[in-house]
């Protein structure tokens, strides 16, 4: 298998880094191409990063290096916006209609959120908590219909739940994942 080493990465400029604050866990795309959501599990935020202010941050330049001589964007020339969510944020999928779904590990939810710029509902604050939909076990991943595309459909979503919560004491409290549709 072919791999680019570190060191040609770095000089050729393939790779920077942005710091992630509290431990980051799922990075997606939005339908339009033009954000990354990066969920951190031990935080309470979604973190949105501009493509454009990645750009446009790579073309300044970085005088912050980490130890193996990478470049570190400054988080806040990269950031979008940072939405509040909830406990244990993890991985986002996206509707349709301009909103992103992400779900809480700790909180047994999906939280639902607005994109924003042209992407913001109608009559929605852009890049703002709308509700959290309770799920009956920790949820881990989740999936919209075509949630990774270009065109999601937007019309369900299906919790891909970890751990069940006091429901089947007689086999023991852990059983193999349980998944939930939800009509979104």
């Amino acid at each position: 298998m072919k791999v680019i080493p570190l060191q040609s990465s770095v000089d050729n400029g393939l790779l920077y880094f942005v710091p992630e604050p509290k431990s980051p866990h799922g990075s997606d795309v939005t339908p339009d191409g033009k954000n990354i959501v990066v969920a951190g599990k031990l935080d309470t935020h979604a973190n949105v990063y501009s493509f454009d202010k990645i750009m446009k941050a790579i073309e300044k330049g970085s005088s912050e290096k980490d130890t193996f001589g990478v470049p570190i964007l400054p988080m806040k020339d990269t950031l979008e916006a940072q939405v509040e969510l909830g406990l244990g944020p993890l991985h986002t999928q996206f509707d349709d209609k301009g909103y992103a779904y992400t779900s809480l590990f700790l909180d047994s939810a999906v939280a639902r959120w607005s994109l924003g710029g042209d992407k913001t509902p109608k009559g929605e604050k852009p890049w703002s908590l709308i509700t959290k939909t309770p799920v009956q076990y920790n949820i881990g991943h989740l999936s919209t219909a075509e949630g990774d595309t270009v065109n999601p459909d937007g019309k369900y979503l299906i919790a891909m739940n970890k751990w069940s919560i006091d429901r089947f004491f007689q086999t023991g409290p852990l059983l193999p994942q349980n998944f939930q549709l939800l009509d979104i």
